[in-house]
């Protein structure tokens, strides 16, 4: 249902912009070829809307929901504009000098957009990098309560990554303060609660007990672990494990 309405305002947005008439020779014209036409600039505008996430008023004046003659294109008031300006010259210069010549097929060369690091979403930063910023501002349940809110908006797209790792990653950020490790613990059996068969969660707490000096602790967590880790691949943990339960 999300996902439609979602389609639903894109299209009606896209159906205003495709009746307004896009000038033959706009102006105002200084990060794009002097050359670009109507037709050009809609597509490009679109690109830019498209993998930021956002909206014409994001850059440009006017009112949301009005129509795009009563809209200022010309005018710079707004600062995004200018710093849109320098990531065109920026994501240009990225792909004709640095990403030119990495290979030898001109036709399978690599390119990137907005939609490289946007990703749908105005500032192109992380989920574990955004979960920290609203931990450090508001603590632990703020942190929480976001996560959740951006996974049900979210999930199934490309505009965070969700996988079972980013929680852990979020964790280690927040444990390199070592006064905060409940904190970290917390968001690491947020990620149990998550992905209950992802035996890494396990193997965090577990080696944080070790180090805390809660053998049991550490003991129960290497145990599930292992259950979740078959073959081989569990030697290392039980080698821990097996330590620990002699008490060497």
């Amino acid at each position: 249902m999300k996902q439609f309405v979602f389609f639903l305002l894109i299209t009606a947005g896209t159906l205003s912009a495709q009746q307004w008439q896009w000038p033959d020779k706009p102006k105002n014209i200084t990060a794009l070829p002097s050359s670009v036409t109507g037709r050009d600039l809609q597509r490009v505008m679109f690109g830019y809307t498209g993998g930021l996430g956002v909206k014409c008023t994001y850059c440009h004046v006017g009112e949301e929901g009005a129509d795009f003659k009563d809209f200022d294109f010309v005018s710079d008031a707004k600062p995004a504009k200018n710093k849109a300006r320098m990531m065109i010259k920026m994501v240009k210069e990225i792909n004709t000098k640095y990403l030119a010549d990495f290979h030898d097929d001109k036709n399978a060369g690599i390119q990137v957009n907005c939609q490289t690091c946007h990703s749908g979403k105005p500032t192109p930063i992380t989920l574990e990098e955004k979960l920290k910023q609203t931990f450090d501002a508001a603590g632990l349940d703020s942190t929480v309560k976001q996560y959740r809110a951006l996974r049900e908006q979210f999930y199934g797209g490309n505009t965070y990554n969700f996988k079972e790792g980013t929680l852990l990653r979020l964790a280690d950020k927040i444990a390199e303060d070592s006064t905060k490790m409940s904190a970290a613990i917390a968001v690491v059996n947020l990620n149990i609660e998550m992905y209950p068969a992802f035996a890494f969660s396990y193997t965090h707490l577990a080696s944080w007990y070790e180090d805390a000096g809660n053998k049991q602790g550490a003991i129960d967590n290497y145990k599930k672990a292992i259950e979740l880790t078959p073959g081989s691949r569990g030697d290392q943990m039980k080698k821990r494990l097996e330590k620990l339960q002699s008490g060497k």
